[in-house]
């Protein structure tokens, strides 16, 4: 039996404290429901999270490169292993994201395969689409100024298009039919249309919490700064990791799933207040 109220007993108006509210109960009932899938996709970001920290070429080929560094091989690295990790990390959250959406849309606890390769396929396409936007900013490494501001405004206008369209998802996930790809997108404009700071609130409210505790971890991670050199000076091999540091990259690793499947709920519950079916 599912412990929550479901989505058609919403009552207007829609606030996002009462959103955030259903949201965490909902997970926790997605949780109890199916617990090895959980347990399984925690286990696998932690893992994700202590191999860019520990094995060497996944943490230099993910390393944001300086402009001194720029070469065919390195720049081909760079992108190939960020477009590695797009693909590995769509395909490692889809099936927990589709079953969060189907529990609490659908009152299914059964995977469905075809919803998780639809749900990868686009969520894979999107985060490349940003890859290939920051691909862009390399080209103007060579004024940092440029770069910085191009990189930040690649980051502003992807933020604001996902919440945009962050409601297909979860139509994607419970199998909702669009005729072309033009329809999925303008169906989520179209639910996001008068909607756009109810989406962010709703958003900030339930990951907030969740990004200043990664931020920790990350801090944890890139452990102390290094000295600066003298002039002349080469810069020293870097150190190998602490256990602390370790255990703060799974960790870290584990809360981005964990912010993922809170996502995943919060979409859900917008969902059903906003649907608006291609």
């Amino acid at each position: 039996m599912i412990s929550f109220e479901g989505p058609a007993s919403f009552e207007r108006p829609i606030r996002a404290r009462e959103i955030a509210k259903r949201a965490w109960r909902s997970l926790h009932a997605a949780f109890r429901a199916m617990p090895l899938l959980f347990i399984v996709t925690l286990a696998l970001g932690a893992a994700f999270g202590v191999a860019v920290l520990g094995i060497a070429p996944v943490k230099s080929a993910l390393t944001v490169l300086k402009f001194e560094d720029f070469k065919l091989a390195t720049i081909g690295a760079y992108l190939g292993a960020h477009i590695l990790a797009v693909l590995f990390w769509s395909a490692l959250v889809a099936p927990l994201a589709v079953a969060i959406h189907r529990f609490i849309l659908l009152s299914e606890t059964r995977l469905a395969l075809p919803a998780v390769r639809n749900f990868f396929f686009w969520l894979a396409g999107l985060l490349l689409a940003v890859v290939a936007a920051r691909a862009f900013c390399l080209l103007l490494a060579s004024v940092s100024f440029v770069r910085s501001l191009s990189e930040f405004l690649v980051t502003i206008g992807a933020l604001i298009v996902a919440v945009q369209i962050a409601l297909i998802f979860p139509a994607i996930a419970i199998g909702v039919p669009a005729g072309s790809v033009e329809k999925r997108l303008d169906s989520g404009f179209r639910m996001a249309e008068g909607n756009f700071w109810l989406l962010m609130r709703t958003i900030l409210l339930t990951q907030l919490p969740l990004m200043v505790l990664r931020a920790m971890l990350e801090r944890v991670v890139a452990g102390p700064k290094p000295a600066a050199l003298l002039p002349g000076q080469d810069a020293p091999p870097p150190s190998p990791a602490t256990v602390l540091q370790w255990i703060a990259g799974g960790a870290s690793g584990a809360v981005s799933i964990a912010a993922v499947a809170l996502l995943a709920a919060t979409l859900s519950w917008l969902y059903a207040a906003k649907r608006k079916d291609p």
